[in-house]
């Protein structure tokens, strides 16, 4: 059924008459038909229909006969005449369909109030409409939108075939009030227009004070609009509780404190009480834990904590730096005899700190407050480097200050271009403060090749796994550490003998850096089961649940340091020989407890390379390890000729030997320049384990 607001353009009086004509003669031919045919035949050849009712029964056509269709007309058969063949009494016959509209629309009225600045379609005020055909909606007169008062409306509703229905509804025009207006206690009053739904100016309306908005409750309203007053109301709730901000609070002994005292800002619409929830313990001379709830006028609620400690000693703020702080610092205004801190405490970080004191043998705390108000210092001059080779804002200049910095680089800079040119640098520290700075950059192309480390002579057995790029690097001076290849397809490892290898590195320029050694391969006399054997049985031991790598390479040192007695004697021709004469008999030289190390380090994930003095007057033995941080010496002979544990240590620090461990460095990885941190081995170990899983890396 299709919806029309406005009927064609037609001549409704004419089609009547031409319509009422031909129903006149239809009706008259279809009674002599139908008398002719029921009489004579027992069938009716015309039957008369209303649209949209279906098809008739069979027995509409044949009432006292058994009959079918031959040709059934259409299931939803238009308007007008039809032929129809329907069989009976073993013979087709031809009947007629007239399909015709008689009915009028059934339709609803529905009552509206709208605001005096809506327009209503005809259909806004109709429901429930239904009707075979297409029909048309329109009103009997237009109410008059726009004129406040309650109007009755009649909405007039025709169909195609002119049959029609009015129906009756009530529209009430009015100016639109909103339902009244909701705000949070606390909130600015909304405008007056804010309580019509309409476009009107108000003219008046009943003052909104600031105490209805900070109190929550129901209020009503008066607006006027064009001379007549309309009755609103204004709604303020509290449904958010206070926002509390707490502060640490110092107070003499035997001195009362309120709840008020800790609050630092308070933020909520209405007004707010305090109480304790835990009380100071006035007898405590340490920070303690106060609970408060604060409550506003609708009964919400917040429960905070804040800190308290009662002290002689009063707060004093600190400038970052390097040296130690004083007791007198912590004591300023306080009279005492005699103070001194419990503890050494830098003030090198911004924030607060509780310091112990113990001030004429009577335990203070006091809090220092360490700022940082020195900008710092960024020394840049003029850095030489290459094309194609762009450098963080650290590798461009050196920051000072007392507290950890950030620098960035705040201008473009070309890394294509050969040349000068200046790079503006920004430094931010922990305390906000910036400084700014230049540097002349001069890029120049790249012609120096990498340099190959680790490159000696090494052998190898016939049973195990050749790792030809264990504890070789190539480090270039523009690229820093990049990879190495090697050619071992001289090498038969099924067979003893020497084999020359050729290592080589080539840098982003196309430099290149080559260097050939000798790699032996010999049969074993050591019993592999057995070594392996003591290593599960150590490891097992000296290994707790959740060692990290760098735990486990400490406790290997410290388990072979104290477990295999130094004497000048060992077999230096097979490190597992040696190393299981370790296990075995617990003595040896540096020879001897370097392989047991080197054993057990094996059966973890830490890389491992062999080292031997260089030009001393006699041998020395010894390991560089690598748990992800770099290369650092580990040699874990327990000599009488020292009493120094080289235990991870920098080159600087087995300096303290002199030429002990003197090395050649073309034949090493290159060292790690920094002490070994523990925690910063574990921070790397963690982060490659999240990214590659727990499986071992593998450097063959």
């Amino acid at each position: 059924m299709e919806q029309r607001t406005t009927k064609p353009n037609r001549n409704r009086t004419v089609s009547r008459i031409i319509g009422g004509a031909i129903l006149l003669i239809g009706a008259g031919l279809f009674g002599v038909l139908l008398y002719f045919g029921v009489t004579y035949f027992g069938y009716r050849p015309i039957v008369v229909w209303e649209y949209g009712e279906g098809i008739p029964e069979i027995s509409e056509f044949a009432p006292n006969k058994a009959a079918s269709y031959v040709e059934p007309p259409a299931q939803k058969p238009e308007k007008g005449w039809h032929t129809v063949r329907i069989a009976t009494e073993g013979r087709e016959r031809t009947v007629w369909l007239y399909v015709r509209d008689t009915k009028a629309p059934v339709a609803s009225g529905v009552s509206k109030t709208i605001s005096t600045r809506a327009v209503l379609e005809p259909t806004d005020l109709v429901t429930h409409l239904s009707d075979a055909d297409k029909v048309w909606v329109d009103f009997a007169e237009r109410p008059p939108f726009g004129t406040v008062g309650t109007y009755p409306v009649a909405i007039r509703i025709e169909d195609v075939s002119g049959n029609e229905t009015v129906v009756s509804s009530e529209l009430t025009i009015c100016v639109a009030l909103a339902d009244g207006v909701t705000i949070e206690a606390g909130e600015d009053a909304p405008p007056v227009r804010a309580f019509l739904s309409d476009a009107y100016t108000p003219e008046a309306m009943t003052e909104i004070t600031e105490a209805m908005l900070h109190t929550p409750g129901t209020y009503p309203l008066s607006v006027t609009v064009e001379g007549v007053s309309y009755e609103t109301k204004l709604t303020v709730v509290d449904t958010a509780a206070p926002v509390v901000k707490t502060k640490t609070v110092f107070q003499k002994p035997g001195t009362a404190v309120s709840p008020e005292d800790f609050l630092a800002s308070v933020s909520d619409g209405s007004a707010t009480t305090a109480v304790f929830l835990t009380a100071p313990d006035e007898s405590l001379r340490e920070f303690q834990q106060v609970a408060i709830r604060v409550t506003d006028a609708a009964g919400n609620a917040t429960d905070v904590t804040a800190g308290l400690l009662y002290t002689h000693a009063q707060p004093v703020v600190i400038e970052a730096r390097s040296s130690a702080l004083t007791a007198e610092e912590c004591l300023e205004g306080v009279d005492y005899t005699a103070a001194v801190l419990v503890k050494e405490f830098v003030p090198n970080a911004i924030g607060l700190y509780a310091v112990s004191l113990h001030v004429d043998d009577t335990p203070e705390i006091a809090l220092v407050e360490v700022r940082d108000t020195v900008p710092p210092v960024i020394q840049a001059g003029t850095v030489n480097w290459y094309i194609d080779h762009p450098l963080e804002a650290t590798g461009l200049c050196r920051v000072s200050d007392e507290t950890q910095t950030s620098v960035s680089i705040t201008s473009t800079v070309d890394w294509t271009k050969l040349g000068e040119q200046t790079v503006s640098l920004r430094a931010v520290d922990e305390g906000g403060n910036e400084t700014t700075a230049s540097v002349r950059l001069v890029l120049n192309e790249d012609h120096e090749a990498p340099v190959l480390y680790g490159i000696k002579p090494r052998y190898f057995y016939l049973d195990e796994a050749i790792s030809y790029l264990e504890g070789v690097a190539a480090i270039d001076n523009a690229d820093g550490e990049i990879a190495v290849t090697v050619d071992t397809s001289g090498v038969d490892p099924t067979r003893r003998g020497n084999y020359t290898v050729t290592y080589s590195a080539v840098d982003a320029a196309g430099n290149a850096a080559s260097k050939r050694t000798t790699i032996t391969i010999k049969k074993s006399t050591t019993n592999s089961s057995k070594l392996d054997s003591y290593v599960r049985e150590v490891t097992g031991r000296i290994f707790k649940e959740g060692m990290t790598l760098g735990e486990k390479v400490i406790a290997i040192y410290d388990y072979v340091y104290t477990h295999v007695v130094y004497t000048a004697k060992s077999d230096k021709t097979d490190w597992r020989k040696e190393a299981l004469r370790g296990f075995r008999y617990g003595k040896g030289d540096c020879f001897t407890s370097n392989s047991v190390a080197r054993a057990l380090l094996e059966a973890t994930e830490a890389e491992v390379f062999s080292m031997q003095r260089k030009s001393f007057n006699t041998n020395h033995y010894w390991l560089l390890v690598n748990v992800g941080t770099g290369w650092y010496h580990f040699d874990a002979t327990n000599s009488r000729e020292h009493g120094y544990k080289c235990r991870m240590w920098t080159d600087e620090q087995c300096s303290v030997m002199g030429r002990f461990w003197g090395y050649e460095e073309a034949v090493c990885p290159p060292v790690a320049k920094e002490p070994f941190d523990l925690a910063a081995a574990a921070k790397v170990e963690a982060e490659w384990i999240a990214s590659h899983g727990t499986g071992t890396e593998n450097n063959e």
